[in-house]
């Protein structure tokens, strides 16, 4: 199975931990979001192109890398759309993979433009099994979250931070978190 990226490279895309981001190549958000950050990543099919298990490889060899440095590390699955049909099977064998070899030491955190009850009603709860923490909603430039000019997290105000699991959530359990 191949994959499209549009970038990978280590940052602060999460609130608290040092990370290792993944862009994947491919919206499917009809429209899209209005001043979107990475317009970039919304054609699906182009760009960086791996095999997926060549893909896995390199990501563990970066978390590797920077293991001895930090004690925890968070994966962020950003695009584009991490969820996008193109895109799901590369977050859950890759979430999957880094679980596996490191345990509680990652933090896979997932940046999607979809709701929580989105993800139960598209039926994507196993692709998001071993995701960690959320970050959800469309980015809304209206509803910018900012302090003077300084963006907060997450990007807009009509976003959740989840930091907890969707694997064995109903649609009611999840609307009462929001």
């Amino acid at each position: 199975m191949n994959i499209h990226l549009n970038r990978m490279f280590f940052s602060n895309d999460h609130p608290h931990l040092f990370g290792l981001s993944i862009y994947f190549q491919g919206c499917d958000r009809h429209p899209k979001c209005p001043y979107c950050h990475n317009p970039q990543t919304w054609r699906p099919g182009i760009g960086y192109e791996y095999d997926l298990n060549e893909l896995i490889e390199i990501v563990i060899g970066k978390v590797e890398y920077v293991m001895d440095t930090y004690s925890n590390l968070a994966v962020c699955y950003v695009g584009g759309e991490p969820l996008a049909p193109y895109n799901r099977d590369a977050v859950l064998e890759l979430s999957r993979a880094l679980k596996l070899k490191f345990g509680d030491s990652i933090v896979n955190t997932l940046f999607s433009w979809r709701m929580p009850d989105d993800i139960v009603e598209q039926g994507l709860l196993d692709y998001v099994a071993y995701i960690d923490e959320f970050v959800l909603g469309p980015y809304d430039y209206t509803k910018r979250n900012e302090i003077d000019g300084k963006v907060l997290f997450p990007a807009s105000t009509n976003q959740i931070y989840l930091k907890e699991g969707l694997r064995n959530a109903s649609t009611v359990q999840l609307s009462a978190r929001v």
